[in-house]
């Protein structure tokens, strides 16, 4: 998904943060994820099965609510019933949707450039 994102919103400078490709070894995992999070114009987590009651996810959705970021749910065969309630108030997007979220993500890029 991140790679879509910024190959797709590359003319709109359109730049993601993934923990798994852009935390290098040695780097404070919570730390790099915390000023990711407070440099970011929008927040985008993929709730799934396997993602709703992980900690460190709702933590970070936590982070980006507190510091009112533009929160975008992707979610993946759960239904908005299974969704963290912090998560609820936001508008969610089924990951079969996914290519329509990036279209609407450009959009607003391109209204901020």
């Amino acid at each position: 998904m991140s790679n879509l994102i910024e190959q797709r919103g590359k003319a709109n400078h359109i730049k993601t943060f993934l923990d798994a490709k852009d935390i290098h070894g040695g780097q404070s995992i919570p730390e790099s994820i915390r000023t990711k999070i407070r440099e970011c114009n929008e927040f985008l987590v993929l709730l799934s099965r396997y993602s709703i009651d992980r900690q460190w996810v709702l933590v970070e959705v936590g982070a980006a609510w507190g510091l009112r970021k533009h929160i975008v749910a992707i979610t993946d065969k759960i239904t908005p019933e299974e969704m963290p309630e912090i998560t609820r108030a936001h508008k969610a997007v089924d990951l079969n949707d996914f290519d329509k979220y990036v279209e609407e993500l450009i959009e607003r890029a391109r209204k901020v450039s």
